[in-house]
């Protein structure tokens, strides 16, 4: 049985194994915070901020240590999320992100990323602002709050963005991507309700509850994206390598 906080402990130190003074700090965020994590199937979402950007040199040592630490951990493998991101590029939070950052994500190696204006990276920073510390000050003073009206704009926007990605082909053949997309509608819906955030579960809940005719789907959609789709899909691997040497045989 996996442990989150013992693979978040060894990725903890990793980082700053790594990175060494350039780590300003380094918090926690998303399903481990809120109580929403599922084993097999939650990731592990971190904020790293660092005083200076990442030189190419950097960047291929830290991308070698991500990669070694999934390989080491085939059960986290796309699994792992972490944002690095200068300070001086932390500071536009304020307003509208902007700027490059380093960061690594399910299905995407360690690489540069242009923020491009979006408000979306709020939503991030906002979750590190009230997530957890594990290493540095609080994160309020590395960087920058979040307008409360800027967050809702950055909530809407993203909701906007949700409905072309929910008209993506493979979404149609993927349960778990339609729970993901449907908890997060849920989530945005319930922040521009409230003003207030809440887990993946606690907005099913509460969207259930305010259309029952729905409840059923939206709970069913859910289960089907926390489920643990590593197990199965690595039969699925063992079962076809084994039909493979079958028929060569």
């Amino acid at each position: 049985m996996e442990d989150p906080r013992e693979t978040l402990g060894d990725l903890t130190n990793m980082i700053r194994a790594e990175l060494g003074d350039n780590l300003l700090g380094l918090y926690l965020w998303g399903s481990l915070t809120t109580g929403d994590f599922h084993p097999g199937r939650s990731d592990l979402d971190l904020f790293a901020i660092v005083a200076a950007d990442t030189t190419d040199t950097a960047l291929d040592s830290l991308r070698a240590q991500h990669e070694k630490f999934e390989t080491d951990r085939p059960e986290w493998r796309d699994r792992i999320e972490v944002a690095y991101v200068s300070r001086d590029v932390l500071e536009t939070f304020a307003a509208t992100p902007t700027g490059m950052i380093v960061r690594i994500s399910p299905g995407e190696p360690l690489h540069r990323r242009d923020l491009e204006s979006s408000l979306g990276w709020l939503i991030d920073w906002h979750g590190a602002l009230n997530g957890e510390t594990l290493v540095g000050p609080p994160p309020a003073e590395v960087g920058p709050q979040v307008n409360p009206d800027r967050f809702r704009d950055a909530v809407a926007s993203h909701l906007t963005e949700l409905r072309d990605t929910a008209r993506g082909n493979s979404v149609a053949y993927v349960p778990a991507q339609q729970g993901y997309i449907v908890a997060t509608v849920c989530r945005a819906l319930y922040t521009l309700e409230t003003g207030r955030q809440t887990s993946k579960a606690g907005a099913i809940e509460w969207a259930a509850q305010r259309d029952p005719g729905s409840a059923d789907w939206l709970r069913s959609l859910y289960a089907a994206y926390r489920a643990d789709v590593r197990g199965a899909y690595e039969q699925l691997i063992a079962f076809v390598d084994e039909a493979t040497i079958r028929a060569s045989t």
